[in-house]
């Protein structure tokens, strides 16, 4: 079964797990809330391991194992997140694993009402790669923002704006100008333990004229106390549509504990 075909039963499973999960477990009423880390306006502390696999245009591939961890403080309206990407780009013919770009984020909650809230992020991504194709070659500003709307029955829409700008780097490396514009949503589920969310999104490249779809959805499973907070499992498929598409799918898997 040749890569196409692969591709295009995982994406098919898991947008029919995704209807027939929403579909039976979607309610107004829920059992006793449990932190599962889709509410982007709720900080908490975590640490999350996650591995992702992009199936490449050519024929390559991208692996990335990402470890971060997350710290609110200032009254849980303020928090800090460190990310430490290593990578395996097998586009140049060396599939070894080594450091990428790190990543320091720190975000504010603001304006919360029962209605909703405002979420703003400013993250450097720092040339850190250990080799050119790891990173962009660029200390790059990421700055988001989001707007969370609570909507009835306990379901979350939050949609965001990214705008992603190199401010210094290498000179033989392109600059990057990007704007993603992502709508998340979470439905909520009957049984708080499961969790599904959405993650359609827009993206452009403006500095290479580039622009692409892209469809994530996250399904995760709340195992219960685990050093000292909620243990998560979550398995996060991917897929990417236009002509600029830097990647036909994806797959990302992952552990996380939250609330310790």
């Amino acid at each position: 079964m040749n890569k196409a075909k692969i591709s295009a039963l995982i994406i098919s499973a898991s947008l029919f797990v995704c209807t027939v999960t929403a579909a039976q477990e979607t309610a107004d009423s829920a059992p006793a809330a449990v932190d599962n880390g889709t509410d982007p306006t709720k900080f908490l502390t975590i640490a999350e391991a996650k591995y992702e696999y992009l199936d490449l245009n050519g024929g390559f591939g991208s692996s990335t194992l990402r470890l971060s961890y997350t710290q609110p403080f200032g009254g849980e309206r303020w928090n800090i997140r460190a990310r430490l990407p290593v990578a395996a780009v097998d586009i140049f013919g060396n599939d070894s694993y080594n450091i990428g770009d790190f990543s320091l984020e720190v975000a504010h909650v603001f304006g919360l009402s029962e209605k909703g809230a405002f979420v703003a992020k400013g993250e450097m991504v720092f040339d850190t790669a250990q080799r050119p194709e790891l990173g962009t070659g660029q200390n790059v500003f990421k700055g988001t923002f989001i707007y969370a709307k609570f909507l009835k029955g306990g379901n979350i829409f939050a949609p965001a704006v990214v705008q992603s700008n190199s401010l210094w780097g290498d000179d033989n490396r392109a600059d990057v100008n990007s704007t993603t514009v992502d709508f998340y949503y979470v439905p909520k589920l009957r049984n708080p333990k499961n969790l599904i969310t959405y993650d359609p999104a827009l993206n452009f490249d403006w500095e290479n004229d580039k622009q692409f779809a892209s469809l994530a959805i996250t399904f995760g499973r709340v195992l219960g106390p685990q050093f000292g907070g909620n243990g998560i499992l979550f398995f996060k498929p991917s897929v990417f549509a236009g002509d600029d598409k830097p990647s036909a799918w994806g797959m990302e898997v992952g552990y996380k504990v939250l609330g310790f």
